[in-house]
């Protein structure tokens, strides 16, 4: 089943204001959408962690499926799969990030923001 992530911050990457995290399951007709104090890379790693918590305590929707995770942040998704140094500050995300790896397997892939339903509001969909 293909899930989507996604974070947007207004204002500069390093702000710690208000962003919106983000996802979203078509296949489901499931979007979530919530606000997130932090800088972009914790926005975009609290929005993937949302969804694998979604993933996790709803696991009659996702029994004998694959589970596939496409975001457009090219940090995450290469700091969790290992092709990509992950700084002190973001290590407890990605730690979390994997954790949840072991208990659902799950894969992890970029997709270009233009092609990414979560950064779409359903109006838009």
């Amino acid at each position: 089943m293909r899930c989507y992530f996604y974070a947007e911050k207004n204002g500069l990457p390093e702000d710690t204001g208000d962003g919106v995290v983000s996802f979203c399951i078509p296949e489901l007709n499931i979007t979530f959408r919530a606000r997130y104090r932090g800088n972009a890379a914790t926005c975009e790693y609290a929005s993937l962690l949302a969804l694998l918590e979604f993933i996790e305590i709803n696991p009659q929707l996702f029994r004998e499926r694959t589970v596939q995770i496409f975001g457009d942040s090219f940090t995450v998704v290469n700091q969790v799969n290992d092709k990509l140094y992950c700084r002190k500050d973001l290590e407890p995300f990605r730690n979390m990030a994997k954790v949840f790896k072991d208990k659902i397997p799950y894969a992890l892939d970029w997709v270009p923001k233009t092609e990414n339903p979560a950064k779409h509001s359903p109006a838009e969909q």
